[in-house]
């Protein structure tokens, strides 16, 4: 069974720029599907859209952000697939999270007075605004060109604390639609906010098992 998997993980289609491709292409069928189902002259099939497109990208967010942990804490022919792959995976949330911005920027421009009257909060955008940049600034980071604008240090403290923040953000927003606001909440919403938990969890006790493994070494023989 594990070199049947490991056969299948390394075909091309499922790794690389093809992965990449593989999701990006699924995802914007799936939203040509579902746009093809709602009215766009509406603005609440718009705000239906902006929920498909979050949703259809969120578990790339998850998967991205407990990449290193999972092969830390379970190795294996999986996990070294998702942690090779984790840049592509990455990149293709990003992609995705384009279709979300797509319709918030369509929402914003042709429905204003909805925007402001049943959508728009202040904290919102004082949370996802600066989420937007750094998802920007990763992606082009993710790449030679962008990389080579700053120094490796620097790489490494917006990729590690970036991608802290993206799953914060999101995670929070389920976290505020369950136990904050009032019967808007739909039972997928609960099942992102425990993948988020158990990523978090995931990268906290990989986190604790590299502690011990360097405290382990430290010890006086």
């Amino acid at each position: 069974m594990t070199s049947k998997m490991n056969v299948f993980l390394k075909n091309k289609l499922i790794n690389g720029w093809q992965l990449f491709w593989l999701i990006s292409v699924t995802i914007s069928i799936a939203v040509f599907f579902t746009i093809s189902t709602v009215d766009l002259s509406k603005a609440e099939d718009i705000s239906a859209m902006i929920q498909f497109t979050v949703r259809c990208s969120v578990p790339l967010l998850y998967f991205s952000f407990v990449a290193s942990a999972y092969h830390a804490l379970f190795p294996g022919v999986f996990s070294r697939w998702l942690l090779r792959n984790r840049k592509f995976i990455g990149v293709a949330y990003s992609a995705a999270m384009a279709w979300q911005l797509l319709f918030i920027v369509w929402l914003v421009t042709i429905f204003q007075e909805h925007y402001i009257n049943n959508v728009y909060l202040f904290s919102d955008i004082i949370i996802q605004l600066p989420g937007y940049i750094i998802l920007f600034a990763m992606t082009v980071t993710s790449f030679n060109f962008g990389r080579k604008a700053i120094s490796p240090m620097q790489w490494r403290i917006l990729h590690k604390w970036g991608i802290y923040f993206l799953w914060a953000t999101v995670w929070s927003t389920y976290w505020y639609e369950l136990f904050y606001y009032v019967g808007i909440d739909q039972p997928i919403d609960y099942v992102f906010y425990w993948c988020g938990f158990i990523v978090w969890a995931l990268r906290m006790t990989a986190w604790s098992k590299k502690r011990w493994q360097l405290a382990d070494k430290r010890k006086p023989a």
